[in-house]
């Protein structure tokens, strides 16, 4: 996935980890997928059970606003299926747009924390996840 949501002019990828289905075509994919969607909820309950009652400060909304930045920024200049659909004359502008996050933002070199630094550092160098 790191591959595939990768920004050039920023030299950093979107987001961290994930599977990019457009590219699993092996035989052995549904199995895969349905192996996958059997073991997500039990992988992520205990997640947000963990995680609900924790409080964010301003500067961790911040973060993630500018990171929904990257996931639009990337979706309008570099996205195949985005791309295709503006490009055709046929594409809905409304029906794409509309997948994008309800509040992004945008900062010139914004200021980092050590959390922040620390993962903009995995960004710009992805980790083998598997």
């Amino acid at each position: 996935c790191d591959s595939y949501f990768y920004l050039p002019c920023r030299g950093e990828t979107r987001g961290i980890g994930g599977i990019f289905f457009d590219d699993l075509a092996d035989e052995g994919a549904a199995d895969f997928t349905r192996a996958l969607a059997r073991s997500f909820i039990p992988s992520y309950e205990p997640i947000v059970a963990r995680r609900r009652s924790m409080t964010h400060t301003p500067e961790q909304r911040e973060w993630q606003l500018l990171r929904r930045g990257r996931y639009l920024e990337f979706n309008l200049l570099y996205d195949r299926g985005v791309r295709f659909g503006l490009e055709s004359g046929n594409g809905r502008t409304d029906n794409i747009m509309v997948s994008a996050p309800p509040l992004i933002r945008w900062a010139y070199k914004p200021p980092l924390g050590p959390e922040e630094e620390r993962i903009q550092d995995v960004l710009r160098k992805p980790r083998d996840w598997a």
